[in-house]
């Protein structure tokens, strides 16, 4: 590797050399980085940046938070695919990676965590729905006009220097919901995923399905025919328009725009006549995959490669065969072609049977009976929502770090259920198991991790009367909202956004994995877990008022940066609330990084 001197600009070059009157700036600046630096935790790199111009500068370098950010041993957010190592264009985001992994986890452990920052986007639409791709840098809505006649898909980007903004838009002909968005490679380009479903009439009806309710039951004057659609939008032409260096709305942008091809490409489309819901991307073997849950009791996989679809029909539970079995959610297995499903039993008129199973997933198409080959039961809640956390196993590509938690565990999957008498929800985790394969002549030892259902854990349960608790489920970190029991509107007033925090409970005979012996990356130790895991968050007053009046249209969360995303229903807007503090790109530095430019072209 060339030295790090040839990479800096003259200023910088001049205040390290070995006749300076300060002693420390006598060392050269690759002992700096390479030998001191490295033995140093991130409050010292800080505390540097405050001693003068050029530690204020050297402490920038990308070099120092790369080391960091592959030291870093508490849960990190995705990488996105298009994140690279070794490109200048996204420097200045390393830093953001490892400052606000630090802050969302010692927030979030607080007793009763802070807002950092909040922001407002300016959609020129009103949301109808919306999905947080990993990482918070890209935000997939579902729009419509201010006259509900035009219908679209827009991707925004988030945290850009030069501010949020709307990069491409796909028109829908209706309303989307159920949105689910993913980074996934299809056909060899990475890319965002989106799947959706929309509603049409079988029959020529002078109503618009748009105008009904997707989240609530009705009767509609025709019967609905369901659609679901697939689209993939390519990194490489988002990327182009969001380069830090090119200024939106300029000439160069413009130029960018112009050479690129259509953002949305189809994918796949399925339509049925049962209700479509549970919607699930996901990858295996690096293929791409949709799976949706058909009532009452199919699983449909799509291989939007091929477009081969593949049914396979839950078998009813032998203790309760020729009851009523309903599909309530469903998750695919990361790393296992098994398919999670939760179910509900109507046992009796006033009782009801919850099971969480395991099903090995159809493959090849056509339409197969499938019998859990893992059960377990939920008893005595009467539960009339499940949802299940997706938080992922990020994957890198050849021009990225293996990050040290990577090598560890996958996260737990935290199933959360809503309740009635009493009003509420509880909380059950799903930890992973592992087994060892020995080592081989030509193989190190390895631990391989799966998930079954030896080791579920009830958590919490939290009783919210007299109002009703809606969540947004994380593996490590939920978000939910109350609002009365009593508000029946498509978009609910607002009554409180609470922080839930997973008490990470386990049975005593659980294999804890091996302890990470790794040397910290900060001097503080991590805080304990809070005693109060269900804990109110205090928003603006002001904020709290649009939210009570207008009504939540659409909101998202990302737990892996700690970021929510709420739209009202009589706004065009679309408000973040940041709970880890962000560091901006300093326009103190700025000069510097052009004059590394102009290094490097030379």
């Amino acid at each position: 590797m060339p030295a790090l001197a040839a990479y800096l600009p003259n200023f910088l070059l001049s205040r390290f050399k070995r006749t300076s009157n300060c002693f420390i700036l006598r060392l050269s600046l690759d002992v700096h980085v390479d030998h001191i630096f490295v033995h140093l935790c991130i409050e010292d790199i800080i505390c540097l940046r405050r001693v003068n111009k050029a530690f204020f500068l050297l402490t920038h370098e990308p070099i120092i938070w790369k080391r960091f950010l592959e030291r870093m041993n508490i849960p990190m957010p995705p990488i996105r695919p298009s994140f690279r190592y070794s490109l200048q264009a996204t420097d200045f985001e390393v830093e953001q990676l490892v400052t606000r992994a630090i802050s969302l986890d010692d927030n979030w452990r607080r007793t009763y965590p802070n807002i950092f920052s909040r922001q407002l986007v300016m959609a020129h639409y009103k949301i109808l729905d919306m999905k947080l791709l990993p990482g918070g840098k890209y935000l997939v809505a579902s729009v419509k006009d201010s006259s509900s006649y035009r219908f679209y898909l827009t991707v925004f980007a988030l945290d850009h220097p030069k501010g949020h903004r709307a990069l491409a838009r796909f028109p829908t002909g209706a309303k989307v919901y159920n949105l689910q968005a993913k980074y996934m490679k299809f056909n060899d380009r990475q890319g965002i995923m989106v799947a959706y479903v929309r509603r049409t009439f079988k029959n020529d009806t002078p109503v618009d399905p748009s105008d009904y309710s997707y989240r609530t039951t009705i009767d509609p004057p025709a019967p609905f025919c369901y659609e679901s659609m697939c689209l993939h939008i390519s990194l490489d032409s988002l990327e182009l328009l969001v380069d830090p260096q090119v200024v939106p709305g300029s000439a160069e942008f413009v130029k960018r725009a112009a050479s690129q091809p259509p953002p949305f490409l189809e994918v796949a489309y399925l339509e049925a006549d049962l209700h479509i819901e549970s919607l699930s991307l996901f990858d295996f073997n690096g293929m791409p995959y949709l799976a949706v849950a058909q009532q009452p009791d199919e699983v449909v996989i799509i291989d939007l490669t091929s477009n081969v679809i593949s049914t396979m029909i839950c078998g009813q539970y032998h203790p309760h065969v020729g009851q009523p079995h309903r599909i309530e959610a469903i998750r695919i297995l990361p790393g296992q072609k098994d398919i999670l499903v939760v179910r509900t039993i109507t046992t009796s008129p006033t009782s009801k049977l919850h099971l969480v199973e395991i099903f090995d997933a159809p493959e090849g198409g056509g339409m197969t009976l499938r019998h859990a080959k893992d059960i377990y039961t939920i008893q005595d809640k009467n539960a009339v929502s499940f949802h299940i956390s997706d938080y992922g196993i990020p994957g890198t590509t050849g021009d990225q770090p293996k990050l040290r938690h990577m090598n560890g565990p996958p996260p737990p999957i935290s199933i959360f259920f809503r309740t009635v008498d009493p009003i509420g929800v509880a909380h059950h985790v799903i930890w992973p198991a592992h087994f060892e394969i020995p080592a081989t002549t030509t193989r190190a030892a390895e631990t391989r991790y799966f998930y079954n259902l030896d080791h579920v854990t009830d958590q919490s349960f939290h009783v919210s009367t007299p109002h009703v608790t809606h969540v947004l489920p994380g593996a490590y970190r939920a978000l939910m909202y109350t609002i009365s029991s009593e508000d029946r509107k498509d978009a609910p007033s607002l009554v409180s956004l609470r922080r839930y925090i997973n008490p990470e409970i386990q049975y005593t005979d659980y294999p804890v994995p091996k302890v990470d012996t790794a040397e910290p990356v900060t001097r503080r130790e991590r805080h304990p877990m809070p005693w109060n895991v269900y804990s109110s968050l205090k928003m603006p007053q002001h904020v709290q008022q649009v939210y009570q009046q207008g009504g939540v249209a659409a909101i998202t969360w990302d737990e892996s940066i700690g970021r929510v995303c709420i739209a009202a229903e009589d706004e065009m807007k679309i408000r973040i609330l940041d709970f880890a503090q962000m560091i901006q790109p300093d326009a103190r530095f700025a000069q510097w990084k052009r004059s590394q430019a102009f290094l490097h072209s030379e």
